[in-house]
C-alpha cells in the first residue's frame, strides 16, 4: 500500500502542511519524528472526526506510526483537520491536513 509521509520537525511543526491520501489505493499516512524530536501525539478531534481507523496516533521521540488500511472512513473530495501535541503537555504545536481524494 502507498504511504504519505508528515514529517515532525523537533518543535512539533510539519513540513507537510496537508497530504492527499487515494481512498482507491488505500494509502496511509505515516508522522515521522525527525531529529529525535517527540513524543508526539496525533489526534484527529477538530470537529471532522478521522478519516482512518483510529483517531489518535503516538509517535515516540525520533520513530515513526502511522494509520493502516487506508481512509477506511474517509469521504472522497473531503479535508480533515488534525492536531499535532506534544505528548507530555498535550499543548497543540501544529495542526495540518489530510485531504482524501
Amino acid at each position: 500500500m502507498p504511504t504519505q509521509a508528515v514529517q515532525i520537525m523537533p518543535d512539533g511543526t510539519v513540513i507537510e502542511k496537508r497530504v492527499t491520501v487515494r481512498k482507491s489505493l488505500h494509502e496511509d499516512v505515516r508522522w515521522i519524528a525527525l531529529m529525535g524530536g517527540g513524543p508526539w501525539k496525533i489526534t484527529f478531534d477538530a470537529g471532522d472526526g478521522s478519516p482512518f481507523s483510529m483517531t489518535s496516533y503516538m509517535i515516540g521521540p525520533g520513530g515513526s506510526e502511522g494509520s493502516t488500511g487506508g481512509p477506511v472512513a474517509g469521504i472522497p473530495r473531503k479535508i480533515y483537520k488534525y492536531n499535532v501535541r506534544n505528548a507530555v503537555t498535550n499543548a497543540v504545536t501544529e495542526d495540518p491536513d489530510v485531504e482524501v481524494e
